[in-house]
């Protein structure tokens, strides 16, 4: 009987499941902590539409006591939702770009007009990418996952879907 072989093997059978009960620990341990985060998320999200219903009942109390108060006057500009900008939100976004650009973070969302919004779709649509994928004899071009002949059909594809993106942002 090879007694140091079975001493070799006990010994690596209890450091296998030593590092299998460490590896459990730490993986219970990931999971709980991915529960606290996914919690801590919620309550955020909670805190944050209670906020923006306290924002909203006092932009409306604001309009019942002062409605000409230029301070309270819109900009012509609107939040994404379709809620107006007025003048004293503007300081806001201001001085978020001022802390962002210190900290590295990308600037505010504005609210914008109809036509800059439109705009602001377009030029998205616009920035999106052709591929050309090349063989040693041919090549295959794509744009949105569909192949089209050649780049300059793809990007006349792009602009089409940009332009009728356009105008359905500025109509609406």
């Amino acid at each position: 009987m090879d007694f140091e072989g079975v001493g070799t093997a006990l010994g690596y059978g209890r450091a296998i499941r030593e590092a299998r009960a460490t590896t459990w620990a730490w993986q219970d341990r990931a999971e709980a902590l991915e529960r606290e985060l996914a919690r801590a998320r919620a309550e955020a999200a909670a805190q944050d539409a209670g906020r923006r219903a306290q924002l909203a009942a006092l932009r409306g109390a604001l309009d019942a006591v002062a409605p000409f108060d230029p301070i309270l006057k819109p900009t012509g500009r609107a939040y994404e939702g379709g809620t107006p900008e007025r003048r004293w939100e503007t300081a806001y976004a201001d001085a978020y770009d001022d802390v962002a650009r210190r900290e590295g973070l990308p600037p505010a969302r504005r609210p914008m007009t109809r036509e800059e919004r439109a705009e602001a779709a377009e030029a998205e649509v616009l920035a999106e990418p052709v591929t050309v994928r090349r063989s040693l004899w041919w090549e295959r071009v794509f744009w949105r996952g569909a192949e089209y002949r050649s780049r300059e059909g793809a990007c006349r594809a792009r602009a089409v879907a940009a332009r009728k993106l356009r105008a359905s942002v500025a109509r609406t």
